[in-house]
């Protein structure tokens, strides 16, 4: 599978899973570096760059309506 685009979205207080074992951390800080273009998030277990942590699953209750979990 080849993705040929990704949109991203991010916000304080998110979980987000980091790490080898994937441990849950929520986000208390969003920077963006504007000479490198990185993203850095500031979590409770510490910096991360922001490709580098796996999103949690979504719930059946987290969608607005029951047809966004097939979009």
């Amino acid at each position: 599978m080849t993705l040929r685009a990704i949109d991203l979205s991010l916000e304080l207080g998110q979980d987000i899973l980091v790490g080898k074992s994937k441990k849950p951390a929520k986000i208390t800080k969003i920077e963006y570096h504007e000479k490198s273009g990185e993203v850095v998030l500031g979590t409770t277990e510490g910096t991360r760059k922001a490709l580098t942590f796996a999103l949690t699953e979504v719930k059946e209750d987290d969608y607005e309506c029951p047809a966004d979990k097939y979009r």
